[in-house]
Formats: C-alpha cells, sequence, structure tokens
C-alpha cells in the first residue's frame, strides 16, 4: 500500500486532490521487475551454473520508476509542486486543453520550435518568451490563452486545423476510440479469438518467432491428470 500512497501524491485531479492512477502500478512494476530478475537469473545461471535467489517487493519497483519525480527531493530537499512540474502540467505546452464539444488535446513536447509553431500559427507569437520558459506559475497566462483558444473549435477540428504544421500535439481518446485507431490495428494490438472475444496483443514484436497467444480456456478437468502425474506422492505419517 505505501507504493500506491507514494504515486497518489503525484497523481493530482484539476481540484488538486490526489486521484486514483488508470493503471494498478504497483502490480505492473512488480510483476515487470520480477519477470527481470527470473531472466538475468536464469542467464547467471546459463553461464555460471549457479542460481539465486530473488526478493521482489512491489514497493522498491514502484519506487525505482520515479528517478523523473525526484529532482526536488534530491536536490532540494523538498515535495514536488507537482501542478508546477514541467510533466504534471507546470508547461503550457506539456499540458490537457478542453474542447468545444467536451473533449480534450494533449500537447506534448516543450521544444521551442514546437512553440514558435503554434503560436505563430495562431497569431500569438508575442507569447513565445513565456512559453519558453522553464515551467512553473510563468507559465500560467499562456495556458489561459491557449485554453481559450481550444475552446473556440471541437477536438476534430482542432486535430484537421493541426495537418500540416509540425506542432506536437495529439488527441485525448477515450478507450473505445483508441482500440479504433489504425495505428492500433496495424500493430495487431487488438486481437479476436476464434469465438469473436477480443484480447489486448502482445507488445513484444519478435522478427523471427512471433508470439502465439492461446486464448483458449482449458475444459473443466482437462489437466488434471497431467498435473497430478508431476505431484509427488504424499508420504503418510509413521
Amino acid at each position: 500500500m505505501e507504493a500506491l500512497a507514494g504515486v497518489l501524491s503525484l497523481n493530482l485531479g484539476q481540484d488538486g486532490q490526489p486521484t486514483h492512477p488508470h493503471m494498478p502500478v504497483s502490480d505492473i512494476t512488480g510483476s515487470m521487475m520480477a519477470l527481470a530478475g527470473i531472466l538475468m537469473a536464469l542467464y547467471r545461471r546459463e553461464q555460471s551454473g549457479q542460481g539465486d535467489y530473488i526478493d521482489i517487493s512491489m514497493h522498491d519497483s514502484t519506487l525505482s520508476w520515479l528517478p523523473n519525480a525526484t529532482g526536488a527531493v534530491f536536490a532540494q530537499g523538498r515535495a514536488p509542486q507537482v501542478q508546477q512540474e514541467r510533466s504534471w502540467g507546470g508547461n503550457s505546452f506539456y499540458n490537457i486543453y478542453p474542447t468545444a464539444d467536451g473533449k480534450h488535446l494533449v500537447l506534448g513536447a516543450v521544444e521551442p520550435k514546437f512553440i514558435r509553431n503554434l503560436l505563430t500559427a495562431l497569431g500569438a507569437s508575442e507569447w513565445i518568451d513565456t512559453a519558453t520558459q522553464p515551467p512553473g506559475p510563468v507559465h500560467e497566462p499562456v495556458k489561459a490563452f491557449l485554453r481559450a483558444t481550444f475552446l473556440q473549435k471541437t477536438r476534430d477540428e482542432w486535430m484537421q486545423w493541426f495537418q500540416g504544421k509540425d506542432v506536437a500535439v495529439a488527441p485525448v481518446l477515450d478507450l473505445k476510440e483508441a482500440f479504433d485507431r489504425p495505428q492500433l490495428q496495424a500493430r495487431e494490438m487488438l486481437l479476436q479469438d476464434a469465438q469473436g472475444q477480443l484480447h489486448i496483443g502482445n507488445p513484444i514484436k519478435f522478427r523471427h518467432e512471433p508470439a502465439q497467444i492461446d486464448t483458449r480456456l482449458p475444459g473443466l478437468g482437462e489437466h488434471t491428470a497431467s498435473v497430478l502425474a508431476q505431484t509427488p506422492a504424499r508420504k503418510e505419517p509413521p
């Protein structure tokens, strides 16, 4: 629980209060670290003939994924001011903006060329110097300008407007929209089994031995005999 509690302090809603992360962070980080450790131990065994004992903590694993959040803690001895940090809303060009239809756009890069390209195209080049400053309260007027501007069109109208402009922008999609995107289909990240059930695909793309996902559920008792055959016979107490 401590691992999740630490993450929640960095996940703030628009009201400034902690909110739920969109995925089970500790479960995923812990399982991925466990997999990495097992693979490294197996490789070591192949090289040295010696096995190992692996101790994996969900708390430790989650902390290890936070290097981008520790600058203020390690360098300045203070907690991050979450909504003023670059990655969480403190930069006007690394932020989420509502559109006229109640949907959202996200600006995802703070390089000066993207800032110049967008603000020039919007006829607002006077904000370029401010928008290229380090994250923090200085960005508030730029965020207010962009917020008011993006509310003038729908999300899809803005995405059409952005065509041909070199700006790091993307639509915020709901999960259904995300799974319907051509890129996701091209990457085979949505699979349908013989029964018509949908599944998330394998993100690891092997060139010479592509992953084969077996979605079939075993029948009742299908593996009972084989499992029992592998189970050591129980010794009766003397």
